[in-house]
This record gives structure tokens, C-alpha cells and sequence, in this order.
């Protein structure tokens, strides 16, 4: 009984908060990540607005909307002229436009430090919005082995590969194919350089992210993953270099592990790989 009157309780909330919003802050209530950056997400809820970024505290705000403009305050720290920070509000607007199945959202936000045309994508889940941004249909095999270990996305260039119509398709988050393999790993190792500076090891833990459909087998992966690139790495690091001056890169095949919003560690395999980098 109690529990009944739980639920009609929480109903009649979400029913007083919902009756509250006109018709296009409700096409805007759900989850949306942003396109350019996967680990930014906007929560719209009818009583709140919730930012979640990897690595940082949530925040959360009041919102309201028209058809053509998003605004909110977010409290803030900025430091002043004598270097003390200071408690400050940024106000927002976004002039925005919904895709005629309102999914998609293409905006121009403007606030304390200028303007930034962002995008985003209204999904249920990680896997859908991969799925949507890079134009692959795949479903992800269940996580219900025991090889599976945990890896980091950040070092893992993603790889697609699944059917359609009976063809295998492949692309990277570089390429709509996996003919420009060797110069999206080495566009991929760029942005990892970039990220760490050049001469950090961790740019050797690069590996291959595959997420393959649950038809795909692993021997087609590894197929279809044979490349060899080229590195100066040990050229511009005096560090030993491995043997023959070639080292495999590892390929990591990810499994659905039911945390498809969690863009922590990934459950992975590691497969078989004939990929390799030689070193200058």
C-alpha cells in the first residue's frame, strides 16, 4: 500500500511540473549529448537542467525555452583583477533549432565569454548515440564473458564494423571506411600527442576501440584491421625501442556491459591483431 501511494505521489510531481511547461520545453525534456564532445551531456528535466561532464561535478540549474530560444544562469568562479576568485553568474542563451523528428539540436550559445555554435543528439543511450552521429547500426555482444578486462576510451581509436544488406561495412571516427586506416591511426596519435604532449609514454598505449556488431566474429575484426604505420616516437624520445623496432597494436573488441551512459572504462576483449607500427 505504501508503495502504491509512493508512486501516485511521484506521479502527481512530475504531473505538476510537466503541466508547468509550454509545448517546446517539453519537445526538449530527455538525455542529449553534444556531437563534438561525447562526454558533455545536457539532462532537461521539467524542473531542472543538469550538465554532466566526465571527470567533473554535475550541475544543475532552472531552464526555460520558446521554439527558438533556450535560457538559463549557471553559478560560476572567475578570478579578478587582483587574482581572487570570485562567486559570478553566466548567463546563457542559446538560439536554437530542432530536426523535424526533434532528436537533433543545432545551436548558437552565447554567454559571458562569447559566442559557440554547438550540436546534440537525443538518445537513450551511448551505443544509440554512436550508432546516430557516425551512421552505423550495430548491437553490441553481451558482456557475459570472463576474458573481459577494463580499458580506457581515451586512448582507443574508435573503429565500426558491422552488415548491411549482407555487406561487411567499416568505418573509424576519422573515415566512412577503412581505407584511410594508417592515416586515421596516425591523425589519432596527433590528437593523443596533442593531448599528453609528444613525447609522453602514455601515447603508447594507443590501441583499436572495434565496436563490432554481435555478428561480426573476431577473425573478420582481425582481418579487417590489418595495417602497418610508421612512428618516430623513439626518434624523438632517447628511450630503448622495442624489439626489431616494431611493436603490435593491440586491438580491444567492446562489449555491452549494460552501462551504456558510463563512458568510464569500457568492458573489452583483447583479440588477435596483425596490425603493427614500425619505428623509424
Amino acid at each position: 500500500m505504501k508503495k502504491t501511494v509512493y508512486i501516485s505521489n511521484f506521479l502527481l510531481i512530475l504531473l505538476v511540473f510537466s503541466c508547468g511547461q509550454n509545448s517546446s520545453e517539453k519537445e526538449l525534456n530527455g538525455n542529449w549529448r553534444e556531437i563534438e564532445n561525447e562526454y558533455s551531456t545536457w539532462h532537461f528535466y521539467p524542473d531542472s537542467l543538469v550538465f554532466k561532464l566526465t571527470g567533473e561535478p554535475d550541475k544543475k540549474t532552472d531552464w526555460r525555452a520558446n521554439k527558438s530560444q533556450i535560457e538559463f544562469e549557471i553559478e560560476t568562479l572567475e578570478q579578478d583583477s587582483a587574482g581572487k576568485f570570485i562567486d559570478t553568474t553566466n548567463k546563457i542563451l542559446i538560439d536554437y533549432q530542432l530536426s523535424r523528428k526533434k532528436d537533433s539540436l543545432f545551436g548558437t550559445l552565447k554567454n559571458n565569454y562569447g559566442v559557440h555554435k554547438f550540436s546534440m543528439l537525443k538518445t537513450e543511450n551511448y551505443n544509440e548515440y554512436l550508432n546516430r552521429k557516425f551512421g552505423v547500426k550495430f548491437t553490441l555482444p553481451k558482456s557475459d564473458s570472463t576474458d573481459l578486462i577494463e580499458v580506457d576510451p581515451i586512448y582507443g581509436m574508435k573503429i565500426f564494423i558491422c552488415f548491411e544488406s549482407n555487406q561487411l561495412i567499416g568505418k573509424t571516427e576519422f573515415s566512412n571506411s577503412l581505407k584511410n586506416l594508417e592515416n586515421d591511426i596516425k591523425s589519432f596519435r596527433e590528437k593523443l600527442g596533442t593531448f599528453f604532449g609528444p613525447k609522453d609514454w602514455r601515447n603508447q598505449k594507443f590501441y583499436l576501440g572495434v565496436y563490432a556488431d554481435e555478428k561480426v566474429t573476431d577473425s573478420i575484426i582481425t582481418e579487417s584491421l590489418s595495417v602497418t604505420t610508421k612512428s618516430d616516437f623513439f626518434i624523438n624520445n632517447d628511450i630503448p625501442r622495442p624489439p626489431n623496432n616494431t611493436m603490435s597494436i593491440r586491438i580491444y573488441r567492446v562489449y555491452d556491459d549494460g552501462k551504456n551512459n558510463n563512458l568510464g572504462f569500457r568492458k573489452a576483449k583483447k583479440i588477435k591483431t596483425i596490425a603493427n607500427t614500425v619505428y623509424n
